[in-house]
């Protein structure tokens, strides 16, 4: 890759300026990214709105990925097969931007709002339908469009309900189960290891959560179709997913067991790997201040499975997993480093089947309070073809 070792000298060169742009930030400004995850701090008078932002610039390359488009479907229903020889080896820029607006009524409750725009093209390799998608993708062509709109409110002290007409799975957990990678690299590394349990689909929803002391349950679904007109609401024909978890949240640890049962909007018994029931056991474990553990693990079940049997019918029980390992503060204050390791895809028992892995290393390199530049590397493997290899620097801006 000709532009390997261009990008990994970027951090270095970034760290000659960070004297000079440590301050560019201000501590103010690090006070307000503080409370970004809280609603709770916006004020003592409501209405009261809080706003942020996050710009992300994705500069890298891969190799070994078909020029055909079609090698990120090989969860649709078996086409990871349809490729040609010819493969893509060019350097990309892409970017991902959100605004995001938190507003809370009563200092209990939070309605979001966010919308989102990014250049990423759909079926190219770091694409959301790609090969190597990123965790930042996001294809709109250019265009704004509105990302989540949701509205969260407690009932009682151990009770909270969420709903609304466009958000994504896990924003109706009640617990994340894991700490790696926070803002990941590779899509597939960061599911918890159990990639069907946790598929982070998006549409419409609804869920409850429940939490006594360290136990946190929660109940979910999420209707992919509900603004199509000709389809609906958890309608036959809609693809819709429910979820159950139940977690335990300690000081040093979390360990959680999921259950998520998805449609496709299969209606004809036909067999189909999107049409599933999965189960996953996923935590992680702080060791120290500095060092902290991921793992997680899932078994998927389709409803009907191919017959017969063979290595070209692929709808059939699989299972997923990965790890990862993150180190805080890694060499100097306030940087992260990260490595991560686990399956590409479901792995299904055939013989023959190469079970590929996905594998990553990325370093976070804190150029001030508001800016961020992460230099990564990932390797994907595929059955029966060549691995996909990449580079990339990402840089985040928050505001």
């Amino acid at each position: 890759m000709k532009i390997f070792t261009q990008l990994l000298l970027i951090p270095s060169v970034l760290g000659l300026m960070t004297p000079m742009a440590v301050q560019a930030g201000g501590e103010k400004h690090k006070g307000h990214h503080d409370h970004h995850g809280s609603h709770m701090n916006m004020g003592d008078s409501y209405p009261s709105t809080m706003f942020m932002g996050k710009t992300t610039f994705v500069l890298g390359e891969v190799d070994g990925v078909s020029d055909s488009g079609m090698g990120g479907m090989g969860g649709m229903g078996g086409m990871g097969g349809m490729s040609t020889a010819d493969e893509k080896d060019g350097t990309v820029f892409h970017y991902d931007t959100k605004l995001m607006f938190m507003t809370s009524f009563t200092g209990q409750d939070m309605l979001k709002t966010a919308v989102r725009v990014g250049n990423f093209g759909m079926m190219e390799p770091f694409g959301m339908m790609g090969e190597a998608r990123l965790d930042t993708a996001f294809s709109s062509s250019d265009s704004l469009e509105l990302h989540k709109a949701y509205y969260q409110f407690p009932v009682g002290d151990d009770i909270r309900i969420t709903f609304g007409p466009k958000l994504r799975q896990d924003d109706l957990l009640g617990v994340w189960p894991s700490t790696y990678p926070g803002d990941g690299v590779l899509f597939v590394l960061n599911q918890a290891g159990a990639n069907d349990t946790y598929s982070k689909k998006m549409g419409a929803g609804a869920g409850i959560t429940w939490s006594h002391e360290k136990l946190v349950a929660s109940a979910l679904f999420v209707s992919e179709d509900a603004s199509n007109s000709s389809i609906g609401f958890l309608a036959d024909e809609g693809k819709d997913h429910i979820t159950t978890q139940l977690a335990w949240v300690d000081e040093k640890f979390t360990l959680a067991a999921a259950y998520t049962q998805a449609d496709n909007g299969n209606t004809d018994n036909s067999p189909d790997t999107n049409d599933y029931a999965s189960f996953g056991i996923s935590g992680s474990y702080q060791f120290g201040d500095d060092y902290s553990l991921s793992a997680g693990m899932g078994w998927k079940n389709p409803d009907n499975e191919d017959s017969p049997d063979t290595a070209m019918n692929k709808v059939e029980d699989g299972n997923t997993w990965s790890v990862g390992f993150l180190w805080n503060d890694a060499f100097i204050e306030g940087n992260k480093l990260g490595f991560g390791i686990g399956t590409a895809e479901t792995h299904r028992d055939d013989s023959g089947y190469d079970d590929p892995l996905a594998m990553e290393a990325f370093y976070d390199f804190i150029v001030n309070d508001s800016v961020t530049v992460t230099p990564a590397i990932f390797v994907i493997e595929k059955d029966g073809k060549e691995d996909v290899n990449g580079v990339l620097v990402s840089t985040t801006f928050n505001f």
